[in-house]
């Protein structure tokens, strides 16, 4: 009799979960909380990154970073705008380190005037293959089809994806390409439970929580130990051949050209600024963190980066120049005046890098 009675309590609480759950899910649904387009980062979303600021030279507060209704960091109501610009890029165009308002981006806006409004969709360590497909599905949304002006900064992440596996760079599955571009991605794709809100709900909470811990230190020990990694790694003096990993990236850059032109948008290429060069000053060359290669065993010489950057600028300047395509050649001091590491822009180096670009885009805009 007690196992019966328990039995009718296990099916009734059963029956009753199943039920809010299928309560929950068509809410849901119709409240489209969990985004089934292509969005590149989640849509009015945000968090706060802490800055150690004793370790990152030049970074003076904590960064907040929130995304609008189109995913893009912006200052300002895409809505509201005459000129509508987005910027596409890795993590040097993100800039998850400055906050809001001190982003490269961000200050372009405000040198251009009120009448712009940029949407920064920098993607940390998305490269030119990552940006071919956003460019593609952003220039479709309906709010973004009247943009005038994409940017993009790209060359770092092509060169640094190559060395750590010329496989994955050239031959990646596009289904992968599209799921590192994207935050978000339409369903359709997916298997039927996936397809689920509460699924998708439940992903992106193991997300975020997967993302504070391993992110929230980043700037802190994290780069402490990496730093510390290298002291101890091999050197290795030179890069291997670069021929395949710049053709790709010489197809990719000629595919946004042929999307730009169809769109009738003004596409503007800007090159990597880094601070890798021949005999770097020694305490700058303690600042270095890129990331070891051969499984973290070794890591390329800075003069060994400085010439593959070099190689990856000099193709897309070279292709610009043949499509002519404006081309602005990224110029910084390659000190802690521009960077807190090898190419992340502090403050001051995102002020410079404003200036430039802005000084460049009101000769041809």
């Amino acid at each position: 009799m007690a196992r019966k009675k328990f039995l009718r309590k296990v099916t009734y609480y059963g029956l009753f979960t199943i039920i809010i759950l299928v309560i929950a899910e068509i809410v849901l649904s119709l409240l489209n909380v969990v985004p089934s387009d292509y969005y590149v980062n989640t849509p009015n979303s945000g968090f706060t990154w802490e800055i150690n600021h004793d370790e990152i030279i030049g970074i003076h507060q904590d960064s907040e970073v929130s995304f609008d209704a189109l995913g893009a960091r912006s200052i300002s109501n895409y809505e509201e705008a005459n000129h509508k610009m987005f910027v596409l890029g890795g993590s040097t165009a993100a800039c998850f380190a400055l906050t809001q308002e001190k982003t490269w981006a961000a200050l372009i806006e405000k040198k251009l005037g009120d009448t712009f409004w940029i949407g920064n969709f920098g993607r940390p360590g998305n490269n030119s293959n990552h940006h071919v497909l956003q460019l593609e599905q952003l220039l479709k949304k309906p709010a973004l089809q009247d943009t005038k002006t994409v940017l993009v900064m790209q060359g770092v992440n092509d060169l640094v994806a190559y060395l750590i596996s010329e496989e994955r760079y050239l031959n990646l599955p596009e289904a992968k390409v599209k799921s590192f571009a994207f935050q978000h991605i339409p369903d359709d794709h997916l298997p039927w439970y996936k397809r689920f809100t509460l699924y998708k709900l439940a992903s992106r909470a193991k997300k975020n929580i997967s993302f504070y811990f391993n992110h929230k230190d980043h700037l802190t020990k994290t780069v402490l130990d990496i730093r510390a990694l290298k002291k101890q790694s091999k050197i290795i003096p030179e890069l291997p051949d670069l021929t395949k990993g710049l053709t790709r990236y010489e197809e990719n850059i000629k595919r946004m050209i042929q999307i730009a032109k169809e769109k009738n948008i003004q596409l503007v290429f800007i090159t990597q600024a880094t601070m890798w060069k021949p005999n770097l000053e020694p305490q700058y060359e303690e600042l270095m963190i890129t990331s070891g290669f051969q499984n973290n065993e070794a890591f390329y010489s800075t003069t060994a980066l400085y010439g593959g950057m070099e190689a990856f600028n000099q193709k897309l300047k070279t292709v610009c120049a043949q499509e002519n395509i404006p081309c602005i050649d990224l110029q910084l001091p390659k000190t802690t005046e521009s960077f807190y590491d090898d190419f992340h822009f502090n403050e001051s180096g995102a002020e410079l890098t404003a200036q430039q670009i802005s000084e460049k885009l009101l000769e041809f805009l």
